[in-house]
This record gives C-alpha cells, structure tokens and sequence, in this order.
C-alpha cells in the first residue's frame, strides 16, 4: 500500500514539474509576442512621423492667396522653380511638385509672373520687368510662332522662350526643357498638336 502510495505521489510531482514548466514556456513565448509587437508597432509609428516630417517642406511649396515671387526668390538670381501644370506650386530649389508629383522647372520670375497673371493668381506688384520684351517685340514673335500651345506639355507657349524651325515652322514651346525632347523626336511631338497647332491633343 505504502509502495503504490508513493508511486501515485511520483507520478503526480513529475506532472506537477511538467505542467510548470510548460506554462512558464508558454509565459515566455507570450511575453516575446508582446515585445515583437510592440516593436513593430513603435517603428510602424516612427515611419509615419517620419513620412509626414518629411512631407512638410513640400507644403511650403503651395502658395495660396497674394504670391510674393521676390520673396520666394531668396537667392536673387531672378530665377525660380515653379510647376507647369499647378503654377502656384514655386519653390527656389528643385524638387517634385508635391500636387501632381510633376518635377518643378526653373524660370524666370517676370515668365512665372506672366503665367500666373494669365491663368487668375494674384501676384504682388513688385517687378517683374527687367529682362523682358517690349510689348511689340512679343507681338511680333507671337506673330512668327506655328503653334499657340507646346507639343510637349501641352502648356502656352511662353514668347520669351527659345523657339525651334522645323519643316518651315517656327515652333514655340513654353519652357526651354522642352526644346531638347522635342529635337531627339519631332514627328512624335508635332502629332500631339492639331492641325493648325492651337490645341494639345496627344498624351501628357
């Protein structure tokens, strides 16, 4: 009696071992889960912080209301960098435009004064005219110039830009970006214009 007595207290202390040492390795197995998670949950947490830091200069790109081209021209070289398509996106350094991701092309600030004029911003009156034509010299290039829209862009023509012959035309483009395209395949762009070349109609 006293032998199967014994016995059956082994068996149960050996259970006893065996049922804490699984749990303790369960503890563990939870407790590395929960770090693992909290981890990727903090580094998830670092990458957006990090993603929307980033994403704040760009913001500064967007000008709304009265724009200041002077004051955005910090380093004076009467040039800036300003989004063909979203116009009211300037900066003083390259970059992307942060509205259509388009890459922002450098200009001069009486051209991005023009342009802005042209399609209803408002601009401050400070300038803006030291290297640009007389009003009869741009009559007179308009006048020269095929087409009313770029073959590349499909933006307006900008009269202070570079022009190129082709074919007897005399092709206008609206920034001088444009022009380097527009020489390695010419047929390929000209097909973006209509007929008389007043209207885009190929594929930004």
């Amino acid at each position: 009696m006293l032998k199967r007595n014994s016995f059956g207290t082994f068996l149960i202390a050996i259970t006893l071992v065996f049922s804490c040492s699984s749990f303790a390795q369960e503890s563990m197995q939870m407790k590395d889960s929960t770090k693992t998670q909290m981890k990727m949950h903090n580094m998830s947490g670092m990458k957006m912080h990090n993603k929307k830091s980033s994403s704040l200069p760009d913001s500064n790109k967007v000008h709304k209301g009265t724009i200041d081209l002077m004051a955005i021209d910090k380093n004076n070289d009467g040039k800036i960098f300003q989004c063909p398509m979203e116009l009211n996106v300037i900066s003083d350094t390259k970059g992307e435009c942060p509205e259509c991701g388009m890459d922002l092309r450098e200009i001069s600030l009486p051209d991005a004064n023009s342009k802005l004029v042209k399609r209803g911003f408002k601009v401050r009156e400070s300038v803006l005219n030291n290297d640009s034509k007389s009003d009869d010299q741009k009559n007179q290039t308009s006048l020269s110039i095929w087409n009313k829209v770029c073959p590349v862009s499909g933006e307006e023509v900008d009269l202070e830009t570079q022009t190129v012959e082709y074919k007897g035309k005399v092709i206008g483009f609206c920034c001088s970006s444009c022009i380097s395209k527009f020489k390695k395949e010419p047929e390929k762009y000209l097909k973006n214009l209509s007929d008389d070349g007043t209207k885009f109609i190929g594929t930004k």
